[in-house]
């Protein structure tokens, strides 16, 4: 898909979509043609229902955070009677402390019914997944290709985008080229996270870098605001060009580091040394090489990368941060 493609995708998805204050404390709880919705006056903002898919994050985004709000366990409450729930919200809400009270609604406009997509604390960010992908487009230009999408649809409210270069290098007889991972998110206090990584065009793997708290590479931008985006991704571009030479020069500088082989058993229980990783990626990692007793750095990068696709996103980029560090792409300073 095309940036292009992507951000008109983004922008009918809009469509029927606002963003409203809403003060929790004057609703009520009712229950509707047996669905759930809160309501003042003639104005009824329903929770999404979907038998097919209950556990579907479209489902649970509002749900879980009205829930949180409230102080009580999700699970908890929407398994108790509609009586009962009903008889926990007049208790709690009308006791809610102002700033908790006054919220921001995410809403769509469905037919005659209007769903609550997420419920946000008013003070949070609130920087639309198509407005920065429109920022991104502008700086990143032609130079850049998306490689993968993954959020784009209706009422998926985080956004992952990875964009590569056009520009290919040689590694150990393979093209490579640089990219970096955007993540934009209508859901809180941090509504962009960017990555950079290296991505390996035969076997379209990508191994991400991680950069201390000294790098110039921000990589979480919590509370950042709307008119911060205009400035900020064409920095982004330069430090990512910038970037190339140098981690081109790092990755091939390492030749006995990559091409050496290494007792695999030692590799992977480094591995096992990183925080955050699912026992189930060292589980499939395991049967992958089981026939393999010495492996290069390099190739088992490659290894980790290609099973890490096997997951979510986010468990997926803390093994790509694994497969980037068993190669370099480590950077305290840049």
């Amino acid at each position: 898909m095309s940036v292009k493609d992507l951000i008109d995708k983004l922008r009918k998805n809009a469509e029927g979509c606002e963003d409203k204050v809403l003060e929790l404390s004057q609703l009520t709880l009712e229950e509707k043609e047996g669905d759930i919705c809160l309501c003042n006056g003639p104005f009824s903002y329903y929770f999404r229902t979907d038998p097919k898919n209950p556990k579907s994050p479209k489902v649970i985004h509002a749900a879980r955070q009205f829930c949180k709000i409230l102080g009580v366990p999700f699970s908890f409450f929407f398994k108790n009677p509609s009586a009962m729930k009903k008889h926990m919200v007049e208790c709690w809400l009308p006791s809610l402390k102002p700033e908790k009270s006054v919220v921001l609604a995410k809403l769509r406009t469905i037919k005659d019914h209007v769903v609550l997509r997420a419920i946000l604390p008013a003070e949070f960010t609130n920087i639309s997944n198509v407005e920065v992908m429109e920022r991104v487009a502008e700086a990143a230009g032609e130079c850049f290709r998306t490689e993968f999408v993954i959020g784009d649809d209706s009422d998926d409210l985080i956004l992952h985008v990875r964009f590569v270069s056009n520009e290919t290098f040689e590694a150990y007889g393979e093209s490579c080229s640089l990219g970096f991972s955007v993540i934009a998110s209508e859901l809180g206090e941090c509504p962009l996270a960017v990555d950079t990584l290296l991505f390996r065009n035969v076997s379209k793997t990508s191994m991400l870098a991680t950069y201390g708290t000294e790098s110039f590479f921000r990589n979480e931008y919590v509370n950042i605001q709307p008119n911060d985006l205009k400035g900020l991704f064409p920095q982004m571009m330069d430090n990512l060009k910038s970037q190339l030479p140098y981690i081109r020069t790092k990755i091939q500088a390492a030749k006995e580091m990559q091409e050496k082989k290494t007792e695999l058993q030692n590799l992977l229980r480094d591995l096992r040394m990183v925080k955050g990783l699912p026992e189930r990626f060292h589980v499939q990692l395991s049967q992958e090489l089981k026939d393999t007793s010495v492996i290069s750095r390099w190739e088992l990068s490659d290894k980790v990368a290609a099973i890490a696709k096997n997951f979510d996103i986010q468990k997926r980029m803390k093994i790509e941060a694994a497969a980037g560090h068993l190669v370099g792409l480590s950077f305290a300073k840049a």
